[in-house]
């Protein structure tokens, strides 16, 4: 199984998405990516929360 989010599904217009093989590596990427194309968005764990639930399983 592997795990996919789209920058896009978080309401903010952006081309970056990623799939990767668990949940843990994925949100490593979203953290990553929010710092540098998002700097303004916290990544507060309510936030975290509303990432996750936004994951699809492919």
């Amino acid at each position: 199984m592997a795990y996919s989010l789209a920058c896009a599904d978080t309401g903010n217009d952006c081309a970056f998405s990623v799939t990767t093989s668990t949940e843990n590596e994925l949100m490593q990427h979203v953290q990553m990516h929010a710092s540098s194309a998002h700097p303004d968005m916290e990544m507060t764990p309510e936030t975290t929360a509303q990432v996750k639930s936004l994951i699809r399983t492919v």
